[in-house]
């Protein structure tokens, strides 16, 4: 079961060696209109903040990361992408992908770089743009999608631990950056068992719905998150801090009222501080 993420820099050729190394591998391509359909079952509010990743052709204002910042919808949001996954065979691009499923053994985490002025170049000539608006571009959106990951996930795209395999596209062609990708998932996909890798990430969407549901009926402490588990009978563990016992009530009626949970295990903990 092979799962890819790629993560890009605007003007690497990212896209193209995504598209290209899913093809070489026979993996499906995960682009943006596959979190838009799935994002289409989701509830209006979603939808809307989905917006900040379904387009990734111009930087993200300030109400999209505040839309995007809301625990509920980064609950779902990591839900959908290990949908996904699950699926196995897969080259997902993009749209936090990588930081979701990052802690999962198995996932083969390549980033796509090139220096500044190779992609002002590349962006110049593809977007038809004079050289100094395609570097305000590159600079503009470099900043607007770092500050994007920040804000949601708290992840540093420039800490290349978060990646297996790093290419700079500078010498090297799309074909060259593709058949480098496909001979590292040619190499780790056989080492994990795919029956195994499928419940885990069919778990973790589950949970991460339930966590969503809580999240939408019950206020986060800065100091503590809510985390949810579940098995694969459908009984979900709650953990973390609220501040009332109320609170924690309506967590545990939220999650009740997920379809699928069979049981709740309400281990929150509280404190009548409020923040």
């Amino acid at each position: 079961m092979g799962i890819v993420t790629i993560s890009r820099q605007v003007g690497s050729f990212g896209d193209e060696i995504a598209a290209l190394a899913a093809r070489k591998l026979g993996y499906e391509h995960i682009d943006r209109e596959h979190v838009h359909r799935l994002a289409q079952g989701c509830d209006d509010q979603f939808r809307q903040a989905c917006l900040a990743y379904e387009s990734e052709t111009k930087p993200h204002g300030f109400f999209e990361r505040l839309a995007f910042s809301n625990p509920a919808h980064a609950a779902l949001f990591a839900s959908l992408n290990y949908e996904l996954a699950k699926k196995g065979d897969v080259v997902m691009v993009g749209r936090g992908a990588q930081v979701v499923l990052g802690h999962l053994p198995g996932v083969l985490k390549v980033r796509v770089v090139a220096p500044s002025e190779v992609r002002v170049e590349r962006v110049a000539r593809r977007m038809n743009l004079s050289l100094e608006d395609a570097r305000e571009f590159v600079r503009k959106f470099d900043h607007e999608r770092r500050v994007l990951l920040e804000a949601v996930f708290e992840y540093d795209l420039f800490d290349w631990k978060n990646f297996d395999l790093v290419i700079n596209t500078a010498a090297l062609t799309v074909e060259d950056a593709a058949d480098m990708i496909v001979l590292a998932a040619e190499r780790l996909a056989p080492r994990y068992d795919q029956a195994k890798m499928a419940a885990v990430l069919g778990n973790l969407a589950f949970a991460k719905r339930v966590e969503s549901a809580v999240k939408k009926q019950v206020e986060t402490l800065y100091s503590q998150d809510i985390v949810v588990t579940a098995d694969d009978q459908g009984v979900v563990v709650l953990r973390g801090l609220v501040s009332d016992p109320r609170s924690k009530a309506l967590a545990g009626e939220a999650a009740a009222k997920v379809q699928g949970v069979t049981r709740v295990v309400n281990n929150l903990t509280t404190t009548q501080y409020s923040v």
